[in-house]
């Protein structure tokens, strides 16, 4: 294995960031290709609980750690989320982190923006975060917004500050809210410029220097492949690709260099915010998973919404992202279930549905078509190989391993770096 990306192969939270954090120490480099603060990275070590939303995985095992261009970066909290690891004696210098020089600043009106956004779309709202990733990432496609290179020249920073600034007190004063101030924003980036700049580099140019071209990256998604802007279930989906083909564009390699691609799945669905839901479980039985899983936003705490292990939406993401092989999650949290099901069909009418379709109104509509397998009501947290599961657990296992046609190569039984089981090796 020489490179590999991983990804997360539902709605987000599938625990990617547990499975980075296990195999990173065999490469020479985590690199981090989209998304912004609004999605967690959660990673238990022993009773310390590391939370990352912006700044790679690697940095706990301090490996160099590198944030693409395609990523936006809201300064102030990179710059608390560094202090928050160093506190917790994790060495971070801009020799183990670097950030591209052209990726995209976030910054304190672009929450305000969604915010206001959400409120005024009322039940029709798209259920983001309100971190401002939206309109940031709209600021970059209008080739208004601004860059972290911007922060190295005052007077092109002023001038483009100033831009902005303008463009959006137009929508603001349209909404009767308070306006921007240039001045208080500039005061801001002037106070932090110094802070930041040190970690900014060409990344492209780094990474293809001679000194990497033996060295192995691991790539990091955020959020999952069903929030993808392109392929996932529009308009309730995030503002980025979250597919690794673009962490090539990203990080400004050749596409090739992208490697194996793992998909992170978790043994039943989970959903955060509005936007379809096939396998949407809205009885006791969800609401148990809930409470079994600790299903709550590591970022935001809302609770998310839990159903069944959904095959035809995992297929849907082994195509669009190029799957090779999967990680699966979380398998403990079903141990007191008397009975599972995996969804393996859909059904409009009469009708059988084999894809998941891409039109909200043909998945609002559709029913699943479940295999129901019986429990294994025993506890699974902690086992240290496949042999010791029970076997309505390796079944359950084997079932989806034929459904999705990839092979499952690690099985994650508990919260902890340690309770993680090596099935196969990834080739």
């Amino acid at each position: 294995m020489k490179n590999l990306t991983i990804v997360g192969a539902q709605w987000g939270d599938e625990g990617k960031g547990k499975i980075v954090d296990h195999l990173c120490s065999k490469f020479d480099a985590v690199l981090r290709f989209q998304g912004g603060h609004n999605a967690g990275h959660t990673i238990i070590i022993g009773k310390e609980k590391f939370i990352l939303s912006i700044l790679p995985s690697g940095l706990i095992r301090n490996k160099l750690s590198i944030i693409g261009s395609s990523v936006v970066i809201d300064p102030v909290h990179f710059l608390k989320e560094i202090n928050i690891l160093k506190k917790k004696k994790i060495i971070i210098s801009n020799k183990n982190l670097k950030i591209a020089n052209n990726a995209s600043l976030l910054l304190p009106f672009h929450s305000i923006i969604d915010q206001v956004r959400e409120k005024k779309l009322s039940k029709k709202k798209i259920g983001t975060t309100g971190r401002g990733i939206g309109p940031c990432y709209e600021d970059k496609i209008a080739r208004r917004g601004l860059k972290i290179y911007d922060l190295e020249d005052l007077n092109i920073l002023r001038d483009r500050l100033k831009n902005l600034v303008n463009f959006h007190n137009i929508f603001l004063k349209n909404f009767s809210q308070k306006r921007i101030s240039f001045d208080e924003i500039f005061k801001l980036l002037i106070s932090i410029r110094k802070k930041i700049l040190p970690f900014s580099v060409d990344v492209s140019e780094f990474i293809n220097s001679k000194s990497f071209l033996k060295k192995k990256f691991l790539f990091e998604g955020a959020q999952g492949l069903m929030l993808d802007i392109d392929h996932g279930t529009f308009p309730y989906v995030t503002s980025s690709n979250t597919i690794p083909a673009i962490a090539a564009a990203s990080i400004g390699i050749k596409p090739s260099k992208i490697g194996h691609i793992l998909g992170v799945v978790k043994a039943y669905t989970t959903r955060v915010g509005e936007g379809p839901f096939p396998t949407e479980i809205k009885t006791n039985i969800g609401l148990k998973l809930a409470k079994k899983g600790n299903e709550f936003g590591s970022v935001t705490g809302r609770p998310r919404r839990c159903g069944w292990f959904d095959v035809v939406q995992c297929k849907k993401a082994i195509n669009i992202a190029g799957i090779d092989s999967i990680a699966l999650t979380k398998i403990d949290v079903l141990d007191s279930f008397k009975e599972i099901k995996i969804c393996y069909q859909y059904k409009l009418g009469k009708k059988k549905i084999y894809y998941m379709p891409n039109s909200n109104k043909i998945l609002n509509s559709i029913k699943p078509v479940y295999l129901t397998l019986e429990g294994w009501y025993t506890n699974t947290s902690g086992i240290k190989n496949k042999k010791s599961l029970p076997q309505k657990a390796q079944k359950f296992i084997k079932i989806i391993e034929k459904l999705l046609n990839t092979p499952i190569v690690f099985l994650s039984n508990g919260p902890d770096r340690s309770h993680l089981i090596k099935l196969k090796k990834i080739n």
